[in-house]
């Protein structure tokens, strides 16, 4: 005896052999925008955090840690300023640190920035 309703069974899962009406295709389309321009948002959030402690870590390892007085210091903190790194295909501004040589005599690269300010080829 031969089991014919498993032969003429529909499919139930994925996609094969359903139809589904063009008014839900654009609803659908419009959700993979939205859930794609979220997820850049997210990824750039989060780069920007891990380039924000990159940066701290960068200035702590030319200048010291932060509150702690050495005299033999040859470079100190010198606030922030305006710049801009290219994340997710965007420029995005940014504050970065700035560190200055002890005597006043010039700015000094932060490593990190200068890394992340690189244009990308």
């Amino acid at each position: 005896m031969s089991k014919t309703y498993q032969q003429n069974a529909t499919p139930t899962s994925g996609t094969a052999g359903v139809v589904v009406p063009d008014a839900v295709s654009v609803a659908m389309s419009e959700l993979v925008g939205q859930l794609r321009e979220g997820l850049l948002a997210l990824a750039v959030g989060a780069g920007l955090q891990v380039m924000d402690a990159l940066m701290a870590e960068g200035v702590t390892a030319l200048v010291g840690p932060k509150g702690r007085h050495d005299p033999d210091r040859t470079k100190v903190r010198h606030g922030t300023e305006a710049g801009s790194v290219v994340l997710g295909g965007r420029r995005v501004p940014v504050q970065r640190p700035r560190v200055r040589t002890a005597d006043g005599a010039g700015e000094v690269p932060v490593p990190a920035y200068q890394l992340f300010r690189a244009p990308i080829c």
